[in-house]
């Protein structure tokens, strides 16, 4: 699928349709669509008059499509309508995405979907339909993307320090933009404005001696007293939450078995990512430690990280003393 910064481009080269579809898991893409439309068709951003935004679990199907076949006010010859939550018309689906084709001269229409229903129902692959995906970008653009952000607000950051922020933040654009607003406002106290990596670890909240990574090093080397020592300080110093901590080390155990496969270790990283959605220090991890563990173990290490989330989120047992003990049985597996 085309990406957000396909959609951008051809909007800006004057290549405007009057249907789009549109594959998200959250606003931040869709907000920045019916910006860039806005400017285009009515000459600013903000303006609102001839701009509507809908969601399909509340506007019936006919009251939908009497909005966009519709001329538009007596004041402009255009409209706009962005629709969100298109798969709640799924009762009515194969009538939705026929007439969701139709096109008015003066309507402009986003159907917007969330992209794990667009390729469960395989709606990418009906004819004369063409989706662009907004809720992610390719490795290379996705970096490119984070970076200029953090420039835009006149802040420079390292490699080291940009792969450590992308892979601590979960898949959300959304979340991406508000983690970067945040950063943006570190005092650097007169120094010059670049972002390193331990500037990052301080607003994860970990120390770097005693990050989630150099406990996964702890367990995967068995040197059991640096382990304890390090989830002590996640778990009691940084108060960081037990089902958190969990999925991170779940993460790093799917890393490491994806490294299993033959021939993964000799993929360039843009393959990695295109495959496996894992680059930069996540890549460093399971390629310097993988070895360190065989299938049998690995197997072993998923049954016991399964059977602590179903008690961590079931029990009244202690989440802490969970953690502890599988930590303990992470090492000796």
């Amino acid at each position: 699928m085309r990406t957000f910064l396909d959609f951008r481009k051809e909007i800006s080269s004057g290549k405007m349709r009057n249907v789009y579809y549109i594959a998200s898991v959250d606003n931040y893409f869709l907000l920045k669509a019916g910006e860039i439309l806005r400017e285009k068709l009515f000459g600013s951003k903000e303006s609102k008059a001839n701009f509507f935004l809908k969601y399909a679990d509340e506007t019936p199907m006919q009251e939908l499509f009497d909005l966009t076949s519709g001329g538009a006010s007596l004041f402009s010859s255009q409209k706009l309508v962005i629709v969100k939550r298109c798969e709640k018309y799924s009762r009515k689906l194969s009538e939705f995405m026929e007439r969701s084709k139709e096109k008015s001269d003066d309507s402009f229409i986003l159907y917007a979907f969330d992209t794990s229903f667009v390729y469960e129902k395989k709606l990418d692959q009906i004819s004369g339909i063409e989706f662009y995906d907004f809720s992610e970008l390719p490795h290379r653009e996705l970096y490119d993307w984070v970076k200029q952000e953090f420039e835009t607000n006149g802040i420079t950051i390292n490699t080291d320090a940009l792969d450590l922020f992308i892979t601590s933040i979960p898949s959300s654009f959304d979340l991406l933009s508000s983690e970067i607003e945040k950063v943006s406002n570190y005092d650097f106290e007169g120094k010059e404005q670049v972002l390193t990596k331990e500037i990052i670890l301080q607003f994860i909240g970990y120390d770097r001696e005693y990050s989630p990574e150099e406990l996964m090093v702890s367990i995967v080397k068995k040197d059991q007293n640096r382990a304890f020592t390090i989830l002590n300080n996640l778990l009691n110093t940084k108060a960081l939450n037990e089902v958190y901590l969990l999925s991170l080390i779940s993460n790093y155990y799917m890393d490491m078995l994806s490294f299993k496969s033959a021939g993964l270790d000799a993929m360039d990283n843009r393959l990695i990512y295109q495959r496996y959605k894992m680059w930069g220090d996540r890549v460093k991890f399971a390629k310097s430690y993988h070895k360190l563990l065989n299938i049998k173990s690995l197997e072993s290490s998923f049954d016991k990280i399964i059977d602590t989330d179903k008690k961590l989120k079931t029990s009244m047992l202690d989440p802490k003393i969970l953690m502890t003990s599988l930590v303990d049985e992470l090492i000796n597996a």
